[in-house]
């Protein structure tokens, strides 16, 4: 009887677990597409006015979708090329301006661009926005530069956009620095995993692996000696034409400035 007893019990626990499990996935499915506010970040009222010392062009690049982006072109005296940079997620282009100098020493112009609800950019997020965005933006250095005076610099988020036109462009290479997603990889891993074989509860999957697999010209990844995270997994798919630099001890937050970061961004830049 107890036995009995026992095992009736032992079904409705596993019955409960159960649709627990079921109610919290298809919660966070449907809501995988509210997941915008990882990708928000301080707003800029439109009359704002960037207080940089190098010369510069303020752009509002209309793209699909009602997107409206504000970038900043800063300008060197005897342009080698452009560098198109993809700042990370948070902040504005009145921070993410101070990364123009380093560029420009090496007579590089740099286009740094807000994504949607960043400064003064506008429009609703998506992961397919932020792809037309990109490539929205990627199309209008080409009207002003030949492609093969292009590079692709993006850090964390923004080597997550780096990599996807890498994909589908010709620039003259890629530079990745530690590409990640705003919500980190682990928590993405981990809801994939725990919800396996279902469909993906996290709206922004970005497949960077397949990416830089698929780059149309060399790719450079600079990485923390973090085995588990992008940056590290991406060495599988690099070519004999890619790079990969691994920066012991350096952290995602260090990384963007690090010493032998800059120095292999330098190398590269004045070749």
């Amino acid at each position: 009887m107890k036995k009995t007893k026992y095992n009736r019990w032992t079904r409705i626990s596993l019955l409960i677990v159960l649709l627990l499990y079921l109610g919290i996935y298809l919660f966070l499915y449907v809501e995988k597409d509210q997941q915008t506010n990882r990708y928000r970040s301080t707003q800029l009222s439109d009359t704002y006015r960037y207080n940089f010392a190098q010369p510069l062009e303020e752009l509002m690049i209309k793209t699909p979708k009602e997107g409206l982006l504000n970038a900043l072109l800063f300008k060197a005296s005897q342009p080698k090329g452009v560098v198109c940079f993809w700042k990370g997620n948070g902040g504005t282009l009145a921070n993410w301006g101070t990364m123009a100098p380093f560029f420009l020493q090496f007579g590089y112009d740099v286009l740094i661009t807000d994504y949607r609800q960043h400064g003064k950019s506008k429009g609703p997020i998506s992961l397919a926005n932020f792809y037309t965005d990109a490539q929205t933006v990627y199309d209008s250095l080409k009207r002003r530069y030949s492609e093969n005076k292009i590079v692709i610099c993006g850090y964390s988020l923004g080597g997550r956009i780096g990599a996807h036109l890498a994909s589908t462009n010709r620039p003259k290479f890629t530079f990745l620095i530690d590409p990640a997603s705003a919500g980190g990889d682990f928590s993405d891993r981990f809801t994939y995993l725990l919800y396996y074989p279902f469909p993906s509860v996290n709206g922004f999957t970005f497949l960077t692996d397949q990416d830089v697999q698929n780059a149309l010209s060399p790719v450079v990844v600079v990485s923390t000696d973090n085995p588990h995270s992008t940056a590290y997994q991406l060495r599988s798919v690099l070519t004999s034409e890619d790079q990969l630099l691994v920066i012991p001890g350096a952290t995602h937050a260090s990384i963007l400035n690090h010493l032998q970061t800059m120095k292999l961004l330098k190398k590269l830049l004045s070749d």
